[in-house]
């Protein structure tokens, strides 16, 4: 039925397998499709809501469809346009947090807000949450601004309010994030403001407590489709279960295999028990590999494999390779970042395009050695993941008048321009203003904009004027529907914030300077491209937008990233760096169970990043914390069958003037295969710059016996010789730091 259906179909532009078909054809209720690395899970999605609607004859409003970055909701909209002919603006495609702020604007006043609520980013969210920790004399040393905030944002992920908390405590420490929290969320309310976790539970909160706006979103959305569900929160699962309680229609596309994102609250949960959370449930299974050669499947299928909390699948393909995966074992971190460097520049000089590359590292502090070698060879790299425009200083004072102009009760965006350009308003003038705000319970703004008499304000008094006047003569412009290009040109004129740039004459003024005219040119184009649409979508965008949504990959550049920031993307060669316990595993989960698993996911993220030619390497030894460290090799290559990559051993220093990458690339290493513990233990070393000790005898991750403590983990290590100190995990949930020459370990 399906397949002659299928004849006269759209979807004969569209190369599917016969399963994909199936899936985006299926109409019985809830679907779970099992998505693998490369298995063509957008394209699935993308007919799916295209089918809906050319098929089922759903309204584009009538479909609820959440993506994890809004470059990628962007692409399916135009792609669904294709292939439907016709325009899809009512369609609700997005992330969950764009279009949880669609209906948030619709329908804040039902939770105490107004429509022009701001969305606060981790800079504002840190600004709010030190003045909360003022209040309460929380010592920063104690309890970081960062680390308050991801506490509060695991009560969120939970759709837990303050008042259901209050109380409940299970000591001082918990009772003071509570508080905290309940203080936090009042000064958001108070600011007319609310942070990236907001604008899912409040949602969630809106749909609980007014039945009425639940109903009407019920009734709107016959379908809700969700990517990347592996990758959902508690909050998000309450969202969709609710929004699809009327038509029953849920079609959710993941793959538990890449769920790398339990540190920011995914639940791999939801994805695995799917089926008993919507019953009768069709699951389908996607898992025929478009993307890499069959060399680096079967290495990816073998790692995963170690894994024991996942769903039984595995990819394949047609597509055949010679000596795809290559695994390295390299002398220390400088020799691995010069010749990974090197292997880079002569793929180069053999018409490999430098935007196919890829470097992943598991940190970020990872990609100094190989930036150093990248500008030393003259290599182009762009690094993903460094300061985005959207968060330089100059940008962000930008953004903070333009959020002013739309939401006077922004405290935050405020006190961020009360003296940028300066206008001597002093912490002392600072201090009467925010008394007087309080006093009126008025926002900073407002009591500027209402005040007459401005002498309270000492040598502050002409600076206070100055922004009275400026957001006056705004807020009388927004009345004539002025553009917001217009109003940020006159903001920048106004306050002489570029004279003042100009003025210092520096090289880095001048890149500010440049930087502001970027973001005039940015609004430029998008008003371009939105003429319906305001300061306040725009201001939207910016704040919703990622590091992959800005992130393009230059044909003339590396690619320089983690391995969380390589989800998503495809490169023709890969190389995978500082493969190591300590690293990948990272130290801080290499004693929990669920959390190993999730490390040997993120590997598994980045093995199916590569499509024609993946390297890993490690090495014996790496400056870490000031120290050079002994390392040794992530626990994860072990058990891989050795047929399934090419071994090659550079940690003898000489080796370097051999032609590494002819070796690698063309011609594997005559003495491949060889990545075993008895190889890797015997640590022979033969050059004399290496490790003072005369053997390492402990390493991280290693299991030892103590006569007292009984056995153990090493889960760190610092020092060498006589001054080699271990921490050591035992199983009695014990944690010990021993002096190894005192210890008396057994191994």
């Amino acid at each position: 039925m399906i397949n002659s259906f299928l004849a006269n179909s759209f979807l004969d532009k569209i190369s599917l397998n016969s399963i994909q078909k199936d899936a985006v054809c299926y109409d019985e209720g809830p679907q779970l499709v099992f998505a693998g690395a490369g298995t063509g899970k957008t394209r699935v999605l993308t007919a799916k809501i295209a089918w809906l609607i050319q098929n089922k004859n759903i309204y584009p409003n009538q479909i609820f469809a959440a993506t994890f970055t809004n470059k990628a909701a962007r692409e399916m909209q135009k792609r669904v346009e294709d292939l439907t002919s016709i325009p899809c603006y009512g369609l609700w495609i997005g992330t969950f947090h764009s279009l949880c702020a669609r209906i948030l604007r619709k329908e804040a006043e039902k939770i105490g807000y107004n429509s022009f609520f701001s969305i606060y980013d981790e800079a504002d969210q840190i600004s709010c949450i030190k003045k909360v920790a003022k209040s309460f004399n929380i010592d920063e040393r104690n309890m970081s601004p960062k680390m308050l905030i991801s506490k509060i944002s695991k009560y969120k992920n939970y759709c837990i309010p303050p008042k259901q908390l209050a109380g409940h405590g299970q000591n001082y420490y918990e009772e003071l994030v509570i508080n905290a929290y309940s203080e936090y969320q009042k000064m958001l309310f108070k600011q007319n403001a609310m942070d990236f976790d907001d604008l899912i539970t409040n949602c969630v909160y809106l749909f609980r407590e007014n039945n009425d706006v639940a109903e009407y979103y019920q009734s709107l959305f016959k379908y809700i489709l969700v990517d990347e569900y592996q990758d959902t929160n508690l909050a998000q699962f309450y969202l969709i279960e609710i929004l699809s309680k009327k038509h029953k229609n849920i079609f959710v596309v993941g793959d538990d295999d890449q769920s790398i994102y339990t540190w920011r609250g995914a639940r791999l949960e939801n994805i695995l028990t799917f089926e008993k959370k919507f019953p009768n449930t069709k699951v389908f299974k996607l898992e025929q590999n478009y993307r890499s050669t069959k060399g680096i499947l079967d290495f990816a299928n073998a790692v995963i494999s170690g894994n024991k909390i996942r769903a039984s699948k595995r990819l394949w393909t047609t597509q055949k390779g010679e000596n795809d995966v290559t695994i390295v074992r390299y002398r220390n971190d400088q020799s691995e970042a010069e010749s990974v460097t090197d292997c880079v520049s002569e793929l180069i000089k053999n018409g490999v395009n430098p935007g196919n590359i890829a470097i992943l590292f598991r940190t970020n502090a990872q990609s100094r050695l190989f930036e150093d070698s990248m500008r030393k060879r003259q290599i182009r790299y762009v690094l993903v993941g460094g300061i985005s425009f959207y968060e330089r200083k100059e940008i962000k004072d930008c953004l903070a008048y333009l959020r002013l102009c739309v939401n006077k009760k922004d405290d935050a965006s405020c006190e961020r321009i009360l003296n940028v350009p300066p206008r001597s308003i002093g912490d002392k003038c600072r201090e009467i203003l925010i008394k007087k705000s309080k006093q009126k319970q008025k926002s900073l703004l407002e009591t500027i904009l209402e005040e007459s008499d401005l002498s309270d304000y000492g040598r502050g008094q002409n600076g206070i004027l100055e922004i009275k006047k400026l957001f006056s003569s705004i807020y009388a412009f927004q009345e004539k529907n002025i553009s917001p290009y217009k109003i940020l040109k006159f903001i920048l004129t106004e306050t002489g914030y570029i004279t003042m740039y100009e003025e210092d004459d520096t090289e880095e003024s001048q890149s500010r300077i440049e930087n502001i005219n970027e973001l005039l040119n940015a609004l430029a184009i998008w008003e371009k491209d939105n003429i319906s649409k305001g300061l306040l979508e725009f201001l939207e965008e910016i704040s919703l937008s990622t590091d992959i949504d800005r992130y393009e990959q230059k044909d003339d550049c590396v690619s320089l990233l983690t391995l969380h920031s390589a989800k998503g993307l495809e490169f023709s060669h890969v190389f995978i760096v500082g493969c190591e316990d300590g690293i990948l595993p990272s130290t801080l989960n290499i004693d929990k169970e669920e959390m190993i698993e999730e490390e040997r996911r993120l590997l598994y993220v980045g093995i199916t990043r590569a499509m024609k030619y993946l390297q890993i390497s490690y090495t014996d030894s790496r400056w870490r914390f000031g120290n050079l460290l002994p390392m040794e090799k992530s626990r994860f290559l072990y058990d891989i069958p050795k047929e399934y990559y090419n071994y090659i051993d550079k940690s003898n220093l000489y080796l370097f003037e051999e032609d590494f990458n002819t070796k690698v690339i063309q011609s594997p290493h005559k003495e491949k295969n060889k990545l075993d513990k008895s190889d890797y233990n015997s640590n022979n070393y033969k050059n004399e710059e290496d490790f003072s000790q005369e053997r390492i005898e402990y390493k991280i991750g290693q299991m030892v016996f103590h006569k007292s403590y009984g056995k153990g983990r090493i889960v760190n290590i610092s020092g060498f010789g006589n001054d080699m100190k271990m921490t050591v995990l035992f199983n009695n949930g014990t944690r010990i730091r021993l002096m190894a020459k005192f210890a008396k370990l057994e191994t």
